[in-house]
């Protein structure tokens, strides 16, 4: 049976990140890439903001077709159906067995359900692949009224492409206000403001959802007693790991596959990365940077190195309703927070004891954005901060 030094499952940024971590030490083993998807694999991030433009197949491809062959990648195109940690060996749906080496897991997530009584799993849409949001796009055809189930980023970000798109947008969620994962209360407050400002109805503490049928037998959902019609439900509620190919084996899981701070499962051969791994902090992180960093990690332990991965924080950029936000809240609870605005920018600066910058809040100076990033990296101090980033 054929055997590959290095087997990567899932086609996202952490698993691109740990082949190329791979090809920088060794640049002769074989590395086989797996992506269950129809394409390239591609930023996933990118699809669901770009519903109301529309985007071709290999638009948003984190890597080429050239790069694979020219670094002696080969890429299949197949579904792993088993993992047997005993022989090294994984099952296929087409492609029959092959066994490893070194095997690496960057199956990311996958959405979790939105279940409502009436309703079945193939009546609400999701914008996690680009397939998915490729359906969203063709039925909204024909659809005008549309429930988004989710207020964090990637719900508020569908909601402002409907709303580009002339269509009739009913935001909704269990929580107390919108993108609370991200930013202060104060915060989401701006966040809000933009939304109100645009035709989308905001529903927040919502509770009781159920399906129904109105007199003249239209659909419907009713949000704690209120009636919602809609032509089109999309869900964002949140993501679980993909942690289903590991759980009939020895690799050690809870709410994602176990690591080390190696990056290590608890069968030595098996490293996972990114939206998958659950960190022995019982972190488990979602977003883009953070899984291109464990990836690199990954790839390098696997490769023989003992590299610890250190959990950094990894800031959030979103452009909404015309507005743009940007979030990197400091870990730290002793700091020193400095509010400034002026020209329609508004900034939340986050010092620690030594007068350091550790955290920004942001609204509308996209174009300074990666100064931004810049000055956390590096900490900048205040009078830095007001020379280089004067507002």
């Amino acid at each position: 049976m054929l055997v590959k030094d290095f087997i990567i499952i899932g086609g996202g940024i952490a698993g691109f990140s740990a082949i190329k971590a791979i090809r920088e030490e060794d640049a002769t083993s074989s590395i086989l890439w797996i992506t269950d998807e129809d394409r390239i694999p591609y930023k996933r991030t990118q699809v669901n903001k770009h519903i109301a433009s529309g985007f071709h197949k290999e638009e948003f491809a984190i890597t080429s077709h050239e790069w694979l062959v020219n670094n002696h990648v080969e890429l299949l195109y197949d579904s792993v159906e088993a993992i047997d940690t005993e022989k090294n060996e994984l099952s296929f749906l087409q492609r029959g067995h092959l066994r490893y080496n070194k095997l690496i897991i960057t199956t990311g997530n996958s959405p979790r359900k939105l279940s409502i009584e009436g309703l079945a799993d193939e009546d609400i849409f999701h914008v996690n692949t680009a397939r998915q949001v490729e359906n969203i796009i063709r039925a909204s055809a024909k659809a005008k009224r549309f429930l988004v189930f989710g207020a964090g980023v990637e719900g508020v970000e569908t909601a402002s492409e409907l709303i580009k798109m002339g269509k009739e947008v009913t935001l909704i969620d269990q929580g107390s206000r919108v993108l609370q994962q991200f930013f202060t209360p104060e915060f989401s407050g701006f966040i809000q403001e933009a939304i109100l400002q645009t035709k989308v109805k905001l529903v927040l503490h919502a509770k009781e959802v159920k399906y129904i049928q109105d007199d003249l037998g239209k659909d419907n959902i009713q949000i704690d007693g209120i009636n919602y019609p809609y032509d089109a439900i999309i869900a964002s509620i949140g993501y679980s790991p993909n942690i289903h190919l590991v759980k009939e084996t020895e690799v050690k899981h809870h709410r994602g596959i176990l690591v080390n701070q190696y990056l290590q499962s608890s069968v030595s051969n098996i490293y996972a990365a990114g939206d998958v791994a659950e960190h022995p902090s019982a972190e488990v992180t979602g977003l883009w940077h953070a899984a291109e960093h464990q990836g690199k990690i990954a790839g390098l332990n696997a490769c023989g190195h003992q590299i610890e991965l250190e959990l950094k924080p990894f800031r959030m950029k979103t452009s909404v309703f015309e507005q743009f936000f940007f979030s990197f809240l400091p870990k730290e609870k002793n700091t020193e927070l400095l509010k400034e605005s002026n020209n329609g920018i508004i900034r939340h600066l986050y010092l620690n004891n030594d007068g350091k910058l550790i955290g920004v809040l942001m609204q509308n100076d996209k174009e300074r954005a990666k100064i931004y990033q810049k000055a956390l990296m590096e900490k900048w101090t205040l009078p830095q901060i007001h020379e280089l980033l004067p507002i």
